[in-house]
């Protein structure tokens, strides 16, 4: 399968429309025609990730964390980020990034997490959706059903577990066919009355073109009217900062013990005013990686405990404050399980489409932080 059309694909999968704006999601390095036959997942693309990649002879690298994250006004061999970009364009390697996406998604790594930590996820601190359309057009009555299946089948009326929902209004149209056109209906210079349904449904962004040339194709009309609609309102499919419960509230003390034994930890760090057997955790908030971002909305928020990547000193002080337990378990440590995720993922879409592509997972990244402890 050729890059382009992988793709196309691995922005579905991955939701690529749920990333932030600020992000730098998606392809980010390859060439388009190049047949891609070997893929490597890694949590980041470093000089381990791209000698893996070089050793197993991987067409494309799909990571985590963006390679390219800022604008590159040069590119040279100054830096270290610069050195590996250099690297992977001289040997052929693509570069691919479901970052915020993945952090967002419904199926996501923070969902993930809270699997292995047996919490029931409850809702979102920051809930997100991706931008939707109301697509609108305007057909005549006997052509009703065929402009539906052109619609369905182009992913117009999806929803969650819903597909081919639309909606259809009876009316009528007028219009004058001028000189030089081809009506299907009525004559040259002639005000023309037909009867017509007024059909819509609803179509995410990533739908949105192929929806519109699909209705045009298949539409009688010379000149089809239709109307597409940005909505205000937004649909969650995920969120920033999942929300979870225990069946049962645990003491402090337990709660990080769990943590540290679900997740496979060697350590962590926390934060608490009061010990650690004194108090009791129902509510949990989770944010994988970084957590500085949304630590002011996290304020007005009713929980026990936050279990972040990481978090800066005065935004874990502002949380303490609170009398909230913090506990932070390191940025890797808290996403190293995108490798299996997407390796899941990728493996699905390969056996459905029975596709000739190997997968290899990229090494465990090493804990960069070491503990001295007297």
């Amino acid at each position: 399968m050729l890059l382009k059309e992988i793709t196309t694909y691995l922005d579905k999968l991955f939701k690529k429309d749920l990333a932030f704006s600020w992000d730098n999601c998606g392809l980010l390095i390859g060439d388009l025609s190049k047949e891609i036959t070997r893929i490597l997942i890694a949590l980041d693309v470093d000089f381990s990730a791209v000698r893996q990649a070089k050793d197993k002879r991987a067409d494309l690298i799909i990571s985590h964390h963006p390679l390219i994250f800022n604008p590159l006004k040069r590119l040279t061999s100054e830096s270290v980020n610069e050195k590996i970009i250099m690297d992977v364009i001289k040997n052929d390697i693509a570069v691919y990034s479901a970052h915020t996406n993945m952090d967002a998604a419904d199926f996501g790594i923070g969902s993930r997490i809270l699997k292995e930590l047996g919490l029931k996820q409850t809702g979102y601190l920051e809930p997100a959706g991706r931008r939707r359309y109301k697509f609108v057009v305007f057909v005549p009555a006997d052509f009703e059903e065929k402009i539906r299946q052109a619609m369905c089948e182009a992913g117009g009326g999806t929803w969650k577990d819903y597909s081919c929902c639309t909606f259809g209004t009876e009316g009528k149209g007028t219009f004058r066919p001028g000189s030089s056109s081809s009506p299907f209906i009525g004559e040259k210079g002639m005000l023309s009355e037909v009867e017509e349904i007024r059909m819509e449904c609803i179509v995410n962004g990533e739908n949105l073109e192929k929806l519109s040339n699909s209705v045009i194709k298949a539409h009688p009309y010379e000149e089809p009217a239709y109307d597409i609609y940005a909505l205000e309102n937004r649909f969650p499919e995920g969120g920033i900062g999942q929300t979870a419960e225990f069946d049962v509230s645990v003491s402090a003390a337990d709660f990080l013990k769990s943590v540290k034994e679900k997740l496979g930890l060697k350590n962590l760090r926390f934060v608490f005013s009061k010990p650690a057997d004194d108090v009791k955790i129902k509510k949990v908030l989770l944010i994988n990686g970084s957590a500085d971002s949304v630590v002011e909305n996290m304020l007005d928020f009713d929980f026990d405990a936050l279990l972040c990547g990481e978090i800066s000193y005065h935004n874990c002080a502002a949380v303490f404050e609170k009398g909230i337990l913090v506990a932070e378990i390191g940025h890797a440590e808290s996403e190293v399980v995108f490798t299996d995720m997407a390796w899941e993922i990728i493996d699905g879409f390969i056996r459905e489409n029975k596709l000739d592509i190997v997968l290899y997972k990229g090494e465990k990244p090493i804990n960069l932080w070491r503990y001295f402890i007297e």
